[in-house]
C-alpha cells in the first residue's frame, strides 16, 4: 500500500543534514525539502559571549533557518539544535570509536542534559523558536557494555555517543522527557505551530 502524503499550502525546508530529523518529520506525512545551510558552528559558539547551553541551542537552530529563509524567502524554513551537557561540559558528536568511548565513560552513572531547539523562518524573518529539555540517567556501564554497544549502534553523529532511537536506550536506568526531544527534533511542539500558520490540512480540498 503506497502511503499517502501531505501536500503543505506553502513549501516546507528543513535546514538540517541530520538524517533522524529527516526520518521524524517524514512520519509525520509532510512534503518537505531539505538544505544544507553549512554555517560555521564554531564560528557561532564563539560570537556568543553568554555560554548558556540554552540560548547557544537556540542561536544555532536559527542561524541554520535564516541562512536557508534568506535564500528562499517564499519558503517556511525549519531549523534546529542539539546540545548535550553533563553540568556546563558540552559534549558535542564524537566522530569516532575512540572519542565514543571516552564520552559514555565520562556519562556511565551520571544523569546529564540533552538540549533541543527548533524554530521556524518565513522571509527572512523567525516565526517562532522553541527549547525543550530532558534529563537522562545511564547506568553504570563497564567498559565491556561501552565497547558492545558502540559497536551495535556506532553512534558516531550523535551528540553523547549513543542513539537513543536504537539500541541506545538500553543505557539509561532513568529518562525524564520527551522521546522528541532526546532525538533533537521536539517535532509535537513543531507541528502545533505549522498548525498555527496553517501550513497544512489533513482535509483534502
Amino acid at each position: 500500500m503506497t502511503k499517502l502524503s501531505i501536500k503543505p499550502h506553502k513549501p516546507i525546508i528543513l535546514a538540517s543534514t541530520s538524517k533522524i530529523r529527516a526520518q521524524l518529520l517524514k512520519k509525520t506525512g509532510l512534503n518537505f525539502v531539505i538544505k544544507n545551510s553549512f554555517i560555521d558552528e564554531e564560528s557561532v559558539r564563539k560570537s556568543i559571549t553568554n555560554k548558556n547551553i540554552t540560548k547557544l541551542a537556540k542561536v544555532l537552530a536559527c542561524a541554520k533557518a535564516k541562512k536557508i529563509s534568506d535564500a528562499f524567502p517564499n519558503a517556511y524554513t525549519i531549523g534546529a539544535d542539539q546540545i548535550c551537557s553533563l553540568n556546563k561540559t558540552i559534549l558535542d558528536k564524537p566522530l569516532n570509536k575512540i572519542n565514543a568511548n571516552k564520552q559514555l565513560k565520562i556519562l556511565s552513572g551520571k544523569t546529564h542534559k540533552q538540549t533541543s531547539a527548533i524554530c521556524i523562518y518565513h522571509n527572512g524573518k523567525i516565526l517562532w523558536s522553541h527549547v525543550e529539555e530532558a534529563y537522562m540517567t545511564m547506568h553504570k556501564l563497564n567498559n565491556e557494555e561501552i565497547k558492545a554497544y558502540i559497536l551495535l549502534d556506532k553512534p558516531y553523529q550523535s551528540c553523547g555517543s549513543y542513539k537513543f532511537e536504537s539500541y541506545g536506550q538500553h543505557l539509561f536506568s532513568k529518562v525524564v522527557g520527551d522521546s522528541f526531544t532526546i532525538q533533537g527534533f521536539p517535532i509535537i511542539s513543531l507541528l502545533k505551530q505549522l498548525r498555527k500558520y496553517k501550513l497544512y490540512s489533513l482535509i483534502k480540498n
